[in-house]
Order: structure tokens, then sequence, then C-alpha cells
């Protein structure tokens, strides 16, 4: 038996397609407000941001992501600069020979699959509130 949208999308225009999936994907996030506008955890981490407000203000910060092209790059001009490390940065720490200011993942994925290293890092994190449920235990 094929799904509804097996038997629906091959009839519907790809950009129309498109615009309605993109319109459900919105209705959907919208749906997950409530629950994270209301929940405790929310509360507790607009708070614990508010500590970060300005706290470099006039500073420059750098953002370093992921990819080969870090292998390339020299970062330790970045040593005694304000960094945010993204996603799993922290396999470069060693090699980097320092870590970064702070860190940062919105990819569900990445934490959720390296969560308890995550945890582990001692440095502020800054993690996707979809991914909560991963790191559970380093809120407590």
């Amino acid at each position: 038996m094929s799904t509804f949208q097996e038997r629906v999308k091959p009839n519907i225009p790809p950009a129309m397609w498109n615009y309605a999936r993109s319109g459900w994907y919105g209705f959907y996030r919208a749906s997950l407000w409530p629950g994270a506008l209301f929940h405790p955890w929310r509360r507790k981490s607009i708070r614990n941001l508010e500590r970060y407000k300005n706290i470099h203000a006039g500073e420059r910060c750098f953002i370093i992501g992921n990819g080969p092209s870090l292998k390339k790059t020299d970062l330790t001009y970045l040593r005694n600069e304000f960094t945010f490390g993204m996603n799993r940065i922290y396999l470069m720490f060693q090699e980097l020979g320092f870590t970064s200011t702070y860190y940062l993942s919105i990819n569900s994925l990445v934490i959720e699959q390296c969560a308890d290293d995550i945890i582990q890092l001692q440095v502020p994190k800054f993690l996707s509130w979809r991914s909560r449920e991963y790191i559970k235990q380093a809120l407590n």
C-alpha cells in the first residue's frame, strides 16, 4: 500500500509541493513553541544566557566551523582570542594547543551521537533546544 505522499506528490508541480511542505513544516515547528516557551529548563537557560550578554562587547570573536579546510588553516593565531567552536571541534583541541572559549552546536545528530563528549567539555556550551533529551544529565 502506498502512502498519501507517494500517491499525491507525482501529480503536484515541484514548486507547489515544496511550498506546501515548507508550510506544513512551519506549522509543525510552531506547534512546538508552547512546550519550549514554558518549559522550566528554557527559563533557566534564559537566566543563564543573561550573564553572557555584552560580556565581550567591543571585542572580536571568531567562529570555528568544521570541515577539511581546518587541517590546512593555521588556527594558532586564535589561541588568545574569543572563539566559538562548533560541533566536533573538540577533536582538534589537542592538535590546536587550545580549547575554544565556548562550544556551540545546533546539529541534533551531532548532539545525540556525541552527548557524552559534549557533556565532558569544560567550556560554556550553547546547544539546541531540540536536542535537550540527549543532554539532560548535563543539566543537573
